[in-house]
C-alpha cells in the first residue's frame, strides 16, 4: 500500500471512531427504551447505516424516510419499509410513533419550512414517546457541506416551543431527556494543503480516536425530547 493509501486508511478509522462514538449516546437510550411493540421511524435514512443497527440490535418495528430514490431503494432492499418522500408531504397518522430519529437533516431545512419540518416530527410522536435529533453547530467547516443552511442547536428548538414571542409560536410541548455534545480531534489550521499540517492533523485525529484526545470545541450535538402528553 502507497503513503495516499495509508493516509486514506487512517483517516477512515478517524471517521469510524466518531461516528461509532455519536451512535454510542442513541443506541444506549434506545437498549433502555426496546420493545417489540414500540413503532421507531428514521427520518432521513441515507444509506441506512444506522437504521439496520436498530433493526438487528433491538425489537422495534422500523421504518424510514428518504427522499433520495436511489437511497431509499437501498434501504428498502435491507427489508426496512421505506417511503421515498419529502417529510414535509409526508401522510403519517398524527400521535402514531414512539420513536422519531432524525439524523443530519434540520440542517439543511430554512426558516419557515423548519417550523413546519420540527413540529411533523412532534406531531407523528405518541404522547410521551421520543424525537432524537442529530445535527451539527456552527463551527469553521460548517459551510463546508455545499447544502448547509444554518444550524439549530437544541436551545433554538426548545425555545420555539416554549417562548411565546416567536412570530409563529410552537403549538407543541416538548422536554429535553438528554443532550450531549459532539467532539472531535483538535486540528491546527484544517484547510491548510501544507504537508507538514496534514500530518500533524493526522496525528491529532489517531490519538483522539484512541484515547478521546486532544478534541476540538462541540462540532455538533445529539438530543432526546419527549413529547409532553
Amino acid at each position: 500500500m502507497d503513503l495516499k493509501g495509508i493516509y486514506v486508511k487512517l483517516l477512515g478509522f478517524y471517521d469510524k471512531k466518531t461516528q461509532q462514538r455519536e451512535d454510542e449516546m442513541i443506541l444506549n437510550f434506545l437498549r433502555k427504551i426496546d420493545d417489540k411493540e414500540k413503532l421507531y421511524i428514521e427520518i432521513g435514512a441515507g444509506l441506512g447505516r444506522f437504521i439496520r443497527l436498530v433493526k438487528e440490535r433491538y425489537q422495534f418495528q422500523c421504518c424510514a424516510v428518504e427522499i433520495n430514490k436511489d437511497l431509499a431503494k437501498k434501504v428498502e432492499q435491507m427489508g426496512i419499509e421505506t417511503y421515498n418522500i419529502n417529510f414535509l408531504n409526508n401522510k403519517f397518522p398524527e400521535n402514531h410513533f414512539d420513536v422519531v430519529h432524525c439524523s443530519h437533516v434540520i440542517e439543511h431545512v430554512a426558516y419557515p419550512q423548519i417550523i413546519r419540518f420540527l413540529d411533523e416530527l412532534i406531531r407523528i410522536t405518541k404522547p410521551g414517546g421520543h424525537i432524537i435529533i442529530r445535527s451539527p453547530l456552527l463551527t469553521a467547516d460548517f459551510f463546508t457541506c455545499i447544502d448547509h443552511i444554518r444550524p439549530y442547536p437544541p436551545k433554538t428548538i426548545l425555545d420555539y416551543y416554549s417562548n411565546p414571542q416567536q412570530q409563529i409560536p410552537g403549538e407543541y410541548s416538548i422536554s429535553p431527556v438528554r443532550i450531549r455534545l459532539r467532539r472531535g480531534a483538535y486540528q491546527v489550521n484544517p484547510y491548510s494543503y501544507s504537508i507538514l499540517f496534514r500530518i500533524i492533523n493526522l496525528i491529532f485525529k489517531l490519538l483522539w480516536g484512541v484515547s478521546g484526545f486532544p478534541f476540538s470545541k462541540p462540532n455538533g450535538y445529539m438530543a432526546v425530547f419527549l413529547k409532553n402528553k
